[in-house]
């Protein structure tokens, strides 16, 4: 009889605990969802997140057909999950569990050694290459009397591979690229693999938290570009410049890995050579191709032009005749003004951002030499040539 009392208590005991239990969790989530509302309402809706690099989701517009379709709802998805409380923190929390797990991609990017983050390299696209070829062959055509040139750097998942977390998926950028060269019809192309693969710190040649080379790496692959489109550098002294040790790129952004700091440098050239930079499309005249104001900013790369621009034409009091397009990523951006002593004018294209026609800015400007300069990432992703040339 003692022992079946002592048991119904324990039972007893044990259901009211659980119910304790209950009512505190159900009180706690309570509290915790009332806080995160209030910290909601009053907190100041963000229109860009500096930390991922990206603007954020904001307030959804109601109407009748956007709530029939199920786009408000997503919407408002979006704009809760961007806009949420302590988001950031949130983020660095949940990354610094990924990585602790042994996780070695998070959002696209790899998670290397040494600090090194990767973009993930793309994979060749038959049909989209072919248009992108197809298209370039023919702007050649029409334009035979004009020196064509072709340059596609690689990646650092090629060059700096062996920082890239163990068993990694790549791809062989240097074949990809040669597969590129041998679709294209009378240009000069341009090996970029070997002289960067050469060089005895690889590490030097590329941001460890962004997807761009160094002006180190650019100034290998100036050499390279000179002497296969017959520019003589030895009047001239290039060097470069630290204006940044506090840059964490792209990359860091995507993964909310910030572990590491990089240093941005300029190129300088002695002596000086005079020019103008104009912003067509802005029809701003500047000084210079360097804009310090974006060393304040998260985007520390885009102290090179301010950014990417769909056409900026700089001109120069060089006595050299020759006028240079260069059709580009914003891999070319830093390494530009190692070309500025060598031409009479510079006309810079970014078929991303351009929607003029290219053989009338050809005409204008009287162009002779035209330079395609791409990393093999956004090379072998890009629709932009096709779509805008064709």
């Amino acid at each position: 009889m003692t022992q079946t009392t002592n048991e119904n208590k324990t039972k007893k005991v044990t259901k009211q605990d659980y119910n304790l239990y209950a009512v505190v969790s159900a009180m706690l989530v309570t509290v915790l969802l009332f806080i995160f509302c209030i910290l909601f309402i009053s907190g100041d809706e963000r229109e860009y997140s500096e930390n991922e690099n990206r603007y954020l989701a904001q307030s959804p517009s109601f109407s009748f057909s956007s709530v029939k379709d199920g786009k408000f709802m997503a919407d408002t998805d979006d704009y809760i999950s961007d806009q949420f409380a302590m988001r950031d923190k949130l983020v660095r929390t949940r990354t610094k569990i990924d990585v602790f797990l042994g996780k070695s991609d998070i959002n696209g990017v790899y998670i290397g050694r040494h600090h090194f983050l990767f973009e993930k390299p793309s994979s060749y696209d038959e049909e989209r290459i072919s248009k992108t070829t197809e298209t370039m062959n023919k702007l050649r055509a029409d334009n035979k009397s004009i020196n064509s040139y072709v340059a596609i750097a690689p990646n650092s998942s090629e060059i700096v591979s062996k920082y890239l977390p163990f068993n990694a998926p790549t791809e062989n950028q240097s074949k990809q690229i040669e597969k590129v060269y041998k679709k294209l019809s009378c240009f000069e192309t341009i090996d970029l693999s070997t002289p960067l693969k050469a060089d005895k710190n690889p590490e030097e040649l590329y941001y460890k938290t962004d997807h761009h080379w160094t002006t180190k790496a650019a100034g290998i692959a100036f050499n390279q570009i000179s002497k296969e489109m017959n520019i003589n550098t030895k009047a001239y002294k290039y060097k470069n410049l630290a204006v940044a040790t506090d840059f964490q790129g792209t990359l860091a952004s995507s993964s909310g890995i910030f572990s590491a700091k990089d240093t941005i440098y300029i190129p300088t050239v002695t002596p000086d050579v005079s020019y103008a930079v104009t912003y067509v499309d802005d029809k701003k005249t500047k000084a210079t191709v360097f804009d310090s104001s974006k060393l304040k900013e998260k985007s520390k790369y885009d102290v090179f032009f301010g950014g990417n621009f769909s056409q900026i034409l700089i001109e120069t009091n060089s006595k050299n005749d020759r006028v240079l397009m260069v059709i580009k990523d914003s891999y070319a951006n830093c390494l530009i003004p190692m070309l500025i002593p060598h031409f009479r004018s510079i006309v810079i294209v970014d078929p991303r951002y351009y929607s003029e026609n290219i053989q009338d800015t050809i005409d204008k400007e009287d162009v002779s030499d035209i330079l395609w300069l791409y990393n093999a990432n956004t090379f072998l992703n890009d629709t932009s040539i096709s779509e805008k040339f064709s």
